[in-house]
């Protein structure tokens, strides 16, 4: 069977969008492995179009990938800064934003992929940065870090054009129409500004501290590609809010698997293109997918022998993949029945 499913990457990559179900999650299986990494993976995202894939490590490599051959396209190094979180920007399969991993150096790179150059250094953060969300359709992104702020990035401009000043940890994501931007900002609160009105002040927030253990702050947020939810991850829950009154919907089970170890890098999630499933990592190394409003457990992805920090959907084609040990790309197994 494996030797079916790998042949058949390339081609279940590069089918047209297709429509997900339960049907179709609960048959994908590991269509590819790739070991390029010689350490834990610290970035990764898809093209806005799924044809390419992007991965960073802690082995100072950015690796690049075709969705349609199913094939490493491009290896880059950065041994000055490192490279920690990278994002492509909205319209571009070349050039991504990414944060370095250097102690002393935290900025951010407008990187050219295909000239192996950078564009601009957007200096300004004064610790590590800890979120990086780019603009749906303008050339803006948003960048969140320990250094209590959240900068508002033109790629044009060497400067923040805004500055929103937190308690703590700063995290911030656009919503899938950049109309709202939310950000979380060393409290456990989460934060609504219009993008084109920030000047003004958040229009909400929503208080999570009913719904979170502890004094937990978020790790990451995301709006649904719907735009009627928030994913929001702490160090040890998975929740999913209404992004319209922040009530919470459900609750995912992170912490169901056998043996989560302490310290070890919060998982970051992520919605199906369609926002019918959630996905993420749990303790023990198995990828889990939840349909999104009940929590309802639709399939576990079995195999990493790590905790796998990175789970995502292509936002084009049936196709998910995993980052823990390995670089796993699991497609639909025509082979083993309904879809």
């Amino acid at each position: 069977m494996a030797a079916a499913v790998s042949s058949g990457a390339g081609a279940a990559a590069s089918s047209p969008k297709v429509k997900l179900s339960d049907g179709l999650v609960q048959n994908l299986a590991v269509g590819k492995v790739y070991r390029d990494h010689k350490g834990p993976v610290t970035g990764m995202d898809f093209t806005y179009d799924g044809q390419h894939l992007v991965s960073s490590g802690e082995d100072n490599s950015v690796y690049i990938y075709s969705c349609e051959k199913a094939s490493r396209v491009r290896h880059l190094r950065c041994e000055k800064y490192g490279v920690g979180l990278i994002r492509f920007l909205h319209n571009d399969r070349d050039c991504a934003v990414a944060a370095s991993r250097s102690e002393t150096d935290n900025l951010l790179k407008y990187w050219d992929f295909h000239d192996n150059k950078y564009l601009r250094l957007f200096r300004a953060h004064t610790a590590r940065v800890t979120s990086v969300s780019p603009h749906p359709y303008e050339d803006l992104f948003l960048s969140g870090s320990e250094d209590r702020s959240v900068l508002l990035w033109d790629i044009r401009q060497d400067k923040p054009t805004a500055k929103i000043n937190g308690q703590g940890q700063t995290i911030a994501s656009f919503d899938q129409q950049g109309l709202v931007f939310a950000a979380s900002v060393g409290q456990p609160k989460l934060h609504l500004f219009d993008t084109r009105n920030y000047a003004k002040g958040e229009f909400t927030s929503f208080d999570l501290r009913a719904h979170l253990k502890g004094d937990a702050v978020a790790q990451s947020v995301q709006f649904s590609p719907c735009g009627k939810y928030l994913l929001v991850r702490t160090a040890s829950q998975l929740i999913l809010v209404d992004a319209f009154d922040g009530e919470m919907i459900c609750e995912y089970p992170v912490q169901d698997a056998k043996g989560a170890s302490p310290g070890s890098a919060v998982p970051v999630p992520g919605f199906s293109p369609d926002s019918q499933y959630v996905i993420s990592g749990v303790a023990g190394g198995d990828v889990c997918v939840w349909s999104t409003t009940n929590a309802r457990l639709v399939h576990r992805l079995e195999g990493h022998t790590a905790l796998a920090t990175r789970a995502s959907f292509s936002p084009t084609h049936a196709l998910v993949v995993t980052a823990a040990e390995t670089l796993a790309w699991w497609i639909p197994d025509t082979a083993s029945g309904t879809q």
